[in-house]
């Protein structure tokens, strides 16, 4: 008969939750152009929402300030060790 099979060791939980700690969140807010219909990011700012209708900024593309929709927010974590 053949051996059993050896698997790697299982890392304790301990070391996993201690991972989460150094991970960085970034959050990012996508901005659509009802006139151009061209999608943009940015940095997320303090009371935005999605279908926010934005009033103070301008459209990358067209310099139209009055069409743009906040239409998505989400938020990535980055791990600073791994370069990019």
């Amino acid at each position: 008969m053949s051996d059993e099979p050896q698997f790697p060791p299982i890392p304790a939980v301990g070391d996993i939750l201690d991972r989460k700690k150094r991970f960085v969140e970034k959050k990012h807010s996508v901005i659509k152009c009802s006139a151009c219909q061209a999608d943009f990011l940015r940095q997320f700012k303090a009371g935005d929402f999605v279908f926010k209708k934005l009033t103070d900024e301008e459209c990358e593309k067209c310099q139209r300030s009055k069409s743009l929709t906040l239409i998505e927010i989400y938020s990535e974590w980055i791990d600073p060790k791994k370069k990019s």
